[in-house]
């Protein structure tokens, strides 16, 4: 879910197929606003769907985007970007975090667990190594987001925040999906709505 404010930024997600059944799926959000951000977001999103369908390690993927982009991109700006890999047959999850907030994890029992990143943004400087996490859904689900929502505001003009997040994901685990997302983003205020 994408919900676009009044400028342009650069939040962005992206995901597709791979042949053997898996899901590749990439969510980051390029430092700064406005055009310039606009533009990193659009580069960082074509290396990942161009790279992906053949680099299938998230670690080596954002290595190679993070090569990229540190080569070109304007001083000062960079992309936190989580990617992975998502294997229905088995409910693995295999991802990288390049500085970007750490995604959630909520078992069947309730039990939230949070994944901090292991390497820093992508673009600050090339050569960096970026770790794999692992993750078994289990009947549990796994939750990505920019600070888009965790700084969003509430109807009484107070920022969400992690722990408000964690709440919401607890309030509504037992709601399908998309109907989950949905009702986060209903609690939030959003520019010229």
């Amino acid at each position: 879910l994408n919900v676009p404010a009044l400028e342009v930024s650069g939040d962005f997600y992206h995901f597709f197929d791979l042949p053997d059944g898996r899901l590749c799926f990439c969510l980051g959000d390029v430092s700064g606003k406005g055009m310039n951000a606009s533009l990193l977001m659009a580069k960082t999103i074509s290396l990942f769907n161009c790279l992906a369908k053949t680099m299938h390690q998230p670690g080596a993927l954002l290595s190679a985007i993070n090569n990229e982009v540190a080569e070109t991109a304007t001083r000062g700006m960079f992309v936190t970007l989580v990617a992975g890999m998502y294997t229905p047959q088995t409910q693995h999850i295999i991802f990288a975090n390049a500085g970007h907030q750490p995604p959630l994890y909520r078992d069947f029992q309730g039990n939230i667990q949070e994944f901090e990143a292991l390497a820093p943004p992508v673009g600050i400087f090339a050569g960096v190594e970026f770790p794999e996490q692992t993750v078994a859904l289990a009947g549990g689900s796994f939750y990505l987001f920019t600070d888009g929502l965790t700084e969003g505001k509430l109807q009484d003009g107070t920022m969400l925040g992690e722990e408000g997040v964690q709440h919401l994901i607890e309030r509504l685990s037992r709601l399908p999906p998309a109907q989950r997302l949905q009702e986060i983003a209903a609690h939030l205020q959003f520019p010229g709505a």
